[in-house]
């Protein structure tokens, strides 16, 4: 690809410098033509610079144990076919693979394990897809160069350089591999742009086919959008109509095809979109459905899109927004309405349903500006003609108003300028945002990290694994893999079935209150022994009741014993009967015997109830840990056996977590925090006498 870059720019250079008779016939390449390659060239260095970046980010995350539900459910699948099972089935979403989104790509690449047994493979296969797509961003603005279709007006380094700056600093492609990996959207797009690229050439039949063969292959969401590329084909002119309506065939046909085998329940059409219809997830609900609810029920679907509007201004303004008024803005209008309508926070969580939205719009405001420049010099011929013929026929001139909006249209500097804004505002994009992904998706310590590396080692390879959604990712290389979120039943397989809860790290779905009740049940009635409890992380082995196929774990936890939690100046004590397991102060330094023991409550009031045993004064405290606000602080005074410390708190505040939305135009508005605030149940020691800490509870009293 790069060299033939290289050959378009051989093509578009200026003719070159007169030179003397006698001087050798040697072409002199003039300043724009100079100018023009070393653009093409730095154009190329920074997607290369970002690929590295890209492949380098995916490591990180990789090593940092934040690859989750996701792609747990993407390399289980790929770990079977890998395996030579090709029609692995995925415990995490319970069916089969090809059910999910019906991937087909996964099948040839993922015997590339064979040759380097490593769940980085899929990474960095999405990382190069991203690169792909945009190396053919790229070559679309060369080709409108080639052909000569952009504006004679502005010199050709103008728009290479645009296009590789929107490109490098939009912070929405980083985070579409930020969140595992995902071929049905990132993929897709990938290869819908370069099957765009192919349509718009009508050279070669062949790559036509290859790119719209990848693209499908990439799963069920690929038809829409390969008949959405098609489309807007069809809408460009006659020179592209009959190619379109083929893609449009094609992608519809596929579309239909993978619904009729049942390859795309992942896409879940009754959870994203049966608000519109009043269907719950669980419901029937297809295409025909969708288009019905949508055509009768028009309002409900004005107004989630409307609900959306921050972060629908924020793709297309980080990519451009003149690129929207392009007949080939149909694939990135059908992206954004398709998630913008979906029932939860799709446009705000899930950067990567997006990608094809922003890859597209980038290079189509680039177009878009060349367009605009002719349309501006083909008025500004126009208004001279009129002018003329005015002061001819009236042997008047024109006002001095009427000749400087003549002059306006008739100089460059209009679409110089606004090819500064579009430069100038992607980089704004980039720099609010570029530096917040590795915050949202990167949330475990590199200790918790090295502790995970530890826990993989001691499961063994054919054992089941219950694991926290935020860290389940690379644990995905077993034929049984289940999320815990807190809530549901869980399937018993093997013998003994090993989970590993991280209540404090990583993108969890899980509350810390849940992770540590269900800690305490599975150590304490289901007797499963604590192979590793550190840093944050913990490793239980459960044996499987003989008999028991399942295991029904509540999501919600009034009573939390106080071991589960953590201790600055304490230890765990689990000898001798559970009722007798306690965390107990061993240190002689003031501080927390317990914290970390939390539940996440709206507002109202609450009865905090803490069992212990202290021969010290201490401190029982309850806080707002959200809002970093003290609810109660009681002084017990010592004892000599138990005692039970009540206290009534009241919760008045809700959502007290500040969530960067950006300044100015550079807005968008992520996914809030949960409804409510982590309430937490703190004791203090001043680090004399003996103090233990049995359980704590929250009840609710008034809402």
């Amino acid at each position: 690809m790069i060299s033939a870059a290289v050959g378009v720019l051989d093509r578009v250079r200026t003719p070159t410098a007169t030179v003397a008779a006698d001087a050798p016939a040697t072409p002199v390449m003039d300043r724009t033509a100079l100018r023009t390659r070393t653009a093409m060239r730095v154009a190329w260095v920074l997607i290369g610079a970002q690929l590295l970046e890209m492949l380098t980010f995916s490591w990180v995350i990789y090593h940092r144990w934040s690859n989750t539900w996701d792609y747990a459910i993407r390399y289980q699948g790929w770990w079977g076919i890998a395996h030579g099972n090709l029609d692995p089935y995925s415990s995490v979403v319970q069916r089969y693979f090809f059910q999910d989104h019906f991937e087909l790509i996964n099948w040839p690449l993922a015997p590339l394990s064979l040759f380097w047994p490593h769940g980085l493979w899929p990474l960095w296969i999405q990382d190069l897809m991203v690169a792909g797509a945009e190396i053919g961003a790229v070559l679309i603005v060369l080709d409108m160069i080639r052909r000569g279709e952009w504006s004679r007006r502005i010199p050709p380094w103008v728009p290479i350089s645009l296009v590789a700056v929107m490109l490098v600093a939009n912070p929405w492609i980083y985070g579409s591999i930020a969140f595992d990996f995902h071929y049905q959207s990132v993929g897709a797009a990938c290869f819908a742009l370069l099957a765009c690229r192919e349509m718009i050439l009508g050279k070669s039949r062949w790559r036509l086919i290859l790119f719209c063969a990848l693209c499908l292959a990439c799963g069920d969401i690929a038809g829409t959008y390969l008949a959405a590329v098609g489309l807007g084909g069809v809408l460009a002119g006659p020179d592209q109509r009959r190619r379109g309506a083929t893609l449009v065939g094609a992608g519809v046909a596929w579309f239909g095809i993978v619904s009729l085998v049942g390859g795309n329940q992942g896409s879940s059409l009754a959870g994203h979109y049966g608000y519109l219809a009043g269907v719950s997830a669980a419901g029937s609900f297809g295409i025909a459905t969708f288009a019905k609810a949508l055509l009768t029920h028009p309002s409900r679907g004005l107004r989630q899109l409307t609900s959306h509007a921050l972060d629908l201004w924020a793709y297309v303004g980080s990519a451009g927004v003149i690129g929207l008024f392009t007949p080939y803005a149909v694939l990135p209008v059908l992206v954004l309405v398709e998630t913008g309508l979906s029932g939860g926070d799709g446009l705000s969580g899930t950067v990567y349903q997006s990608f094809g939205a922003v890859i597209f719009l980038i290079p189509l405001s680039v177009l878009a500006l060349g367009r605009f420049d002719r349309r501006l010099e083909r008025w500004s011929a126009e208004c001279s003609v009129r002018i003329h013929g005015h002061e001819m026929a009236t042997q008047t001139a024109l006002s001095e108003r009427d000749r400087a909006t003549h002059r306006s249209g008739r100089s460059r500097m209009v679409s110089m300028a606004l090819a500064g804004i579009l430069g100038v505002g992607a980089i704004g994009w980039g720099l609010i945002w570029i530096p917040k992904v590795p915050d949202q998706w990167i949330r475990v310590s590199s200790a918790t990290a090295s502790t995970l590396d530890h826990i993989e080692q001691l499961i063994p390879a054919g054992a089941e694994v219950v694991a926290s959604q935020g860290v389940m990712g690379r644990l995905a290389d077993r034929p049984w893999l289940y999320a815990f979120t807190g809530i549901g039943v869980i399937p018993l397989h093997t013998a003994n079935v090993y989970f590993v809860i991280a209540p404090n790290a990583g993108i969890e779905l899980a509350s810390v209150q849940s992770a540590e009740g269900a800690l305490g049940e599975l150590v304490g009635p289901l007797h499963g022994r604590i192979l590793v409890d550190k840093n944050g992380v913990w490793l239980v082995d459960v044996r499987r009741p003989p008999g028991v196929t399942r295991l029904n774990l509540p999501h919600h936890y009034v009573t939390l014993p106080a071991w589960v939690g953590r201790s600055a100046t304490g230890v765990r004590v689990l000898t001798g009967p559970e009722a007798d397991w306690h965390m107990a102060q061993i240190s002689h330094t003031p501080g927390y015997v317990l914290f970390g023991t939390q539940w996440n409550e709206l507002p109202g009031k609450y009865q905090v109830t803490v069992t212990i045993a202290n021969t010290a004064p201490v401190n029982v405290e309850v806080w707002d840990s959200s809002a970093n606000t003290l609810l109660s602080r009681q002084g017990l005074l010592p004892t000599t056996g138990f005692q039970t410390d009540q206290a009534t708190i009241d919760v008045t505040k809700e959502g007290t977590e500040h969530v960067f939305g950006g300044v100015g135009p550079f807005q968008f508005a992520p996914v809030p925090p949960p409804p409510g605030d982590r309430v937490e149940v703190r004791v203090w020691s001043p680090g004399t006498g003996n103090v233990s800490v049995y359980d704590v509870e929250l009840q609710a009293i008034d809402r």
